[in-house]
């Protein structure tokens, strides 16, 4: 049997229009398993918990280091959208174990529906994701896609973080703009300061959806030169960044951002080519944080919220806003996409010679750093059909290979926004490529939690000259990242920033080429925007101490 998953904004079209069966059901099962106890294997709790707390501290070495980290973490990596897949998979499949729900799929949240418009069609967030409160026939009850109270304590135990990251049984997620660090009592009290500005459940639903609506929609703000020329291209909005990512040449460079960026830097330097290239990885990170608690600028909201911290911009916390499945299923949608356009349903192929594809500093459960990640490394917890353990090495965890169709799993998709027929049919690049800019230098144990790398560009000729953000790249990180051996890894964290001739036209003026200007003169500002230390900028500037960012040119090694 093959069930199709929809949209949600299809169930809540279906449901405005009078029919309520296909949103009732979901919510019935989910509100099952949300009501089931924490060590139940079907239980809400338990399945969100795989993402990253609670961490397995009772499996930990005697002997453990920074290097150790107690759950699964696939991240920047080729498995991150199989490890997801099987992810929603399981899910899935708990919903379906409530009686009267036996054929329910998940749907998935539709990030891209309307973008094609001049403008996003508001709410960007279905209703039935931001209404406290859910009625089946004559009863009404808390509404399971809303938030979920955690059925036991998290406990953080991460060395340095004195427990700012616990949280105990009855926390209930919360959601831009709201604050859920609530750790130590200066936490609390803090948060309960800041939450209390904002008790209207519609006031907090329009600030939400004003924010994740920029970060869709916003891309590199031009000042009017008065001359008609045209717009740059966008390569920061993630509606864009979504649609660019069905481009990618190869699963590899489609999977992940350590891929991707490493494969842009490698044309540059050894082929002096200059490119543009998307994961799946990076806009799903920007809906994290969009929801999680980072504000992005733009036509839809206002002022920045400060306090903000959300649990789906923390990778610890993540799993258990219910949001977070719904946003999974749409990444998982846009990788059956990229399957179907590429002709890749059956098999995918890993460069097992890419960064990417391999197991970082301190290894992976019982994988040894170094080893190669492959078709057929195991996605531990998921268990193949049949089994009750994962086994002595996780053979009896489902793979890579066993994820790739997604027919032979039992689902398929219905309509969406990327589908072929449905996508805007502009090209994404209207413009060629003519230099890349390389941040780096940018260490995430510096920042706690996830950040934001905004890189501004200004013309060096005009005080009045607006900085133009032509860089955002959204970083899902952990608190504590010397506890996660898959972050251990990627402590470097980059941003490559392809920059077209019309966006340097703006920058250095028409005749810049022609008048023997070099794009080495375009003053830039990077922008660290994290959740403990707000907005930090910086100039690189040639001399800067070693710990700060920097910045090159990639394209004939021009360097800043």
């Amino acid at each position: 049997m093959v069930y199709e998953r929809r949209s949600l904004q299809e169930l809540q079209a279906l449901y405005d229009a009078g029919d309520h069966l296909p949103l009732d059901k979901l919510v019935k099962a989910l509100r099952h398993i949300q009501s089931l106890p924490a060590d139940d294997e079907d239980s809400f709790h338990k399945i969100g918990g795989y993402h990253g707390e609670p961490f397995r501290y009772n499996t930990a070495p005697p002997d453990r280091t920074g290097d150790w980290w107690g759950g699964y973490c696939f991240h920047s990596c080729v498995l991150f959208p199989t490890w997801h897949r099987a992810y929603m998979l399981r899910l899935e499949n708990s919903l379906r174990k409530v009686e009267g729900c036996e054929d329910v799929t998940l749907p998935f949240w539709d990030e891209c529906f309307g973008m094609n418009e001049k403008s996003p069609q508001l709410p960007v967030i279905p209703s039935i994701l931001t209404s406290p409160m859910y009625t089946i026939e004559t009863e009404t009850f808390d509404n399971p896609l809303y938030s979920f109270k955690l059925k036991a304590c998290l406990i953080d135990k991460t060395v340095g973080n004195e427990n700012r990251y616990t949280k105990k049984a009855g926390y209930e997620t919360v959601r831009y703009p709201l604050s859920g660090l609530v750790g130590t009592d200066e936490d609390a009290r803090s948060t309960e300061i800041h939450n209390s500005r904002y008790t209207d459940a519609t006031t907090r639903a329009t600030i939400l959806n004003g924010n994740v609506a920029n970060w869709l929609s916003t891309g590199p703000i031009i000042p009017d030169d008065g001359h008609g020329t045209k717009p740059p291209s966008d390569t920061t909005s993630v509606y864009k960044r979504y649609a660019h990512c069905l481009t990618a040449p190869s699963y590899t460079i489609f999977s992940n951002t350590t891929s991707q960026q490493k494969v842009m830097i490698n044309k540059a330097q050894n082929e002096n080519e200059a490119s543009w290239l998307m994961s799946l990885e990076s806009p799903h990170n920007a809906i994290h944080l969009a929801v999680g608690g980072f504000y992005q600028q733009g036509a839809m909201n206002a002022d920045p919220i400060i306090g903000a911290n959300g649990d789906m911009g923390d990778n610890e916390t993540a799993g258990f806003d219910p949001i977070f499945f719904l946003h999974h299923c749409f990444i998982d949608y846009v990788f059956w996409q990229w399957q179907v356009q590429h002709d890749a349903k059956d098999t995918l192929i890993i460069d097992e010679k890419d960064e990417g594809a391999k197991v970082p500093k301190g290894g992976i459960l019982n994988l040894p750093e170094g080893t190669s990640l492959t078709m057929d490394t195991p996605l531990p917890p998921f268990l193949k059909p049949g089994y009750t353990t994962p086994g002595t090495n996780n053979e009896n965890c489902y793979t890579s290979r066993d994820m790739v169709n997604i027919e032979k799993l039992g689902y398929k998709y219905g309509k969406g926004s990327l589908d072929p027929a449905l996508a805007a049919p502009s090209p994404y690049l209207p413009n060629p490529i003519k230099q890349m800019v390389k941040v780096s230098n940018i260490k995430r144990a510096k920042y706690k939690g996830s950040f934001v790398i905004r890189t501004y560009a200004k013309n060096p000729d005009s005080e009045s000259h607006p900085w133009i953000e032509i860089g955002r790249e959204p970083v899902l990180s952990r608190w504590n990242v010397n506890n996660c051996a898959n972050c251990q890894n990627h402590l470097d964290a980059m941003s490559v920033i392809a920059l077209d001739d019309v966006l340097i036209n703006h920058l250095l003026g028409p005749d810049w080429a022609s008048q023997g200007r070099s794009v080495k003169e375009i003053q830039y500002l990077v922008e660290i925007h994290s959740h403990d230390k707000g907005k930090r900028l910086f100039t690189p500037t040639p001399g800067m101490d070693d710990d700060q960012p920097t910045l090159e040119h990639l394209i004939d090694n021009e360097t800043l």
